[in-house]
């Protein structure tokens, strides 16, 4: 039997198989749910009151499309390796990597600029409705996208882990931010920065286990 042939015999064999959409496709739904919670939460929530004055400042519009830009490239990014053979070269999630890391090295100079950083991280300026708030948005919109990953057939679950969890805290954190009224790095740090970095950590190692076993059972079926 020809290989071309086999191939066709085996997979009319496995059973009936309905095809994912292309990456394009499900990355547009999947961003219209994660953006369209985020709007959503801003607008029952309300934005930081001095919003208007707030986008005329350099520094917060580069943090805020910092992190919008890393969810989009990070959640395409996770999508594409979902799909063996997709992926040609890995800028993509390069680049989200490196958007979300400046965005946190921006607080941290910001802080050390600042003067008496460990004094005032030592004082934990924490607001737990920041950490609520992304939390909240982030696991709404992870599982949708962990989800959409399992159906799938991720042969590195571990990066598709980190890359949907990353796509589903920056996402989060953008909308945070626009609703968060303090500007101190010390808070951002402590009620951003930490939340978001822990949530990826959980969600790497949670996702990889659901998408790892998805895909074993797929392939074992």
């Amino acid at each position: 039997m020809r290989t071309e042939d086999l191939i066709v015999d085996l997979a009319r064999q496995s059973g009936p198989w309905t095809p994912l959409a292309p990456v394009r496709v499900r990355l547009m739904r999947w961003l219209a749910l994660a953006i369209g919670l985020g709007v959503v939460t801003v607008a029952v929530i309300g934005a930081r009151a001095d919003f208007a004055d707030a986008i005329q400042r350099p520094t917060f519009v580069a943090l805020a499309v910092a992190t919008l830009a890393s969810g989009l490239l990070a959640a395409q990014a996770a999508l594409v390796l979902s799909v063996p053979g997709a992926e040609r070269t890995p800028p993509v999630r390069v680049l989200a990597t490196i958007l979300i890391a400046g965005w946190a090295m921006t607080f941290a100079i910001q802080l050390v600029a600042g003067g008496n950083a460990w004094p005032r991280l030592a004082a934990f300026p924490n607001h737990w409705g920041c950490v609520e708030r992304i939390s909240a948005l982030s696991i709404l919109s992870g599982v949708v996208l962990f989800v959409m990953l399992r159906r799938a057939a991720p042969l590195r679950p571990r990066m598709c882990a980190a890359l949907a969890a990353l796509a589903s805290t920056s996402l989060a954190a953008t909308a945070t931010y626009i609703m968060c009224p303090v500007d101190d790095p010390a808070h951002q740090l402590a009620s951003h920065v930490v939340p978001l970095a822990a949530l990826v950590l959980a969600g790497t190692i949670i996702g990889v286990g659901k998408t790892a076993s998805a895909f074993r059972l797929r392939t074992s079926d």
